[in-house]
């Protein structure tokens, strides 16, 4: 609703630290933080120290065999003494969209603060934070093909001004007293410092791109570069896709029966194909379906058709060089 509700941060990880760091101090022992099975290390770390700090438990909403939430155990989990969900929009590893207006609706009825990490859904899914509802909303502006170092936490007024200040310094303060100091409204009490002034009019040209664009044209690039990516990788014996979801962006985590991942990477890699291998920052996942990594293919509004065919001959190379 106001532009004081948007802080400028160093990325989604800062963003959510700094809402983490805040509920140290609001958090206390016998209340409770929900988090997934499928969160990025930055939505795991900081709600572990933040419980380790408070006192609150955490508790973990666990993925079924398709890559999706058990719905059904966040209700279960789901109580008076749950005081935050921290839940990722998208999975950096599997694609899911996760249906957090539900989990939104739901953690407001119960009285509840939820935050949305949005870092793999600013540049791929539609968003409108009133509609959606979320209390605090963070991502970066490099996943918009924008700058790194540069990112946002979108936060309602009132969840904002409950939360202590960060970090101290000049722009965040009103008044300087040895015998005490009185800090700035929103946004500054939360962006100490000299800001990314260069970084941030890098942001909003990279938002301008993306608007120009229209992301329900980006939605649907996208979506059909993942269902014709989907459908040649299968066409490769022993291919085995993790993350299932019927509602789900594009990114492919798959391994070949046999086969390191890490290996079918440095291949492709040399043949001229960029695609990532290993945890990605989400070790949880891998634990869950007990392998050692994936290789992640992801599209983004530059991709084409083609490349896909190529991604597809360097991974059949590779499966033939190391089979």
């Amino acid at each position: 609703k106001h532009n004081y509700e948007i802080i400028f941060t160093k990325g989604a990880t800062d963003s959510i630290n700094l809402v983490a760091n805040g509920y140290r101090s609001l958090l206390k022992k016998g209340d409770e933080i929900i988090i997934s099975e499928l969160e990025h290390h930055s939505n795991i770390v900081p709600w572990q120290i933040c419980s380790e700090i408070s006192g609150a438990s955490l508790k973990v909403i666990p993925l079924t065999d398709e890559g999706e939430l058990k719905m059904n155990e966040f209700d279960n989990l789901l109580n008076s003494k749950t005081k935050l969900i921290a839940v990722s929009h998208i999975s950096n590893t599997l694609g899911t969209i996760n249906p957090i207006k539900y989990i939104i609706e739901k953690a407001h009825k119960m009285g509840a603060k939820v935050l949305i990490d949005g870092a793999q859904a600013a540049s791929h899914i539609p968003l409108n934070m009133e509609t959606l509802g979320a209390d605090f909303y963070v991502f970066s502006a490099h996943k918009l093909y924008g700058p790194t170092g540069v990112g946002v936490l979108y936060g309602k007024e009132d969840a904002l001004n409950k939360l202590p200040v960060y970090q101290g310094g000049g722009e965040m303060i009103k008044d300087v007293r040895f015998t005490g100091t009185t800090y700035a409204d929103l946004p500054h009490k939360f962006e100490a410092g000299t800001p990314n002034i260069a970084g941030v009019i890098a942001f909003k040209t990279a938002i301008d791109f993306i608007s120009q664009l229209g992301l329900k044209n980006i939605v649907a690039h996208e979506d059909t570069l993942l269902q014709y990516a989907t459908s040649e990788l299968l066409k490769i014996e022993g291919v085995k896709i993790y993350g299932t979801a019927k509602q789900k962006t594009g990114i492919i985590s798959f391994n070949i029966d046999g086969i390191h991942p890490y290996d079918i990477g440095v291949i492709v890699d040399k043949l001229g194909v960029a695609i990532r291998t290993g945890h990605h920052c989400t070790q949880p996942i891998m634990e869950r379906y007990n392998i050692p990594g994936t290789a992640r293919i992801s599209f983004a509004i530059y991709n084409t058709k083609e490349e896909i065919n190529i991604c597809i001959a360097a991974i059949k190379q590779a499966k033939k060089m190391l089979s």
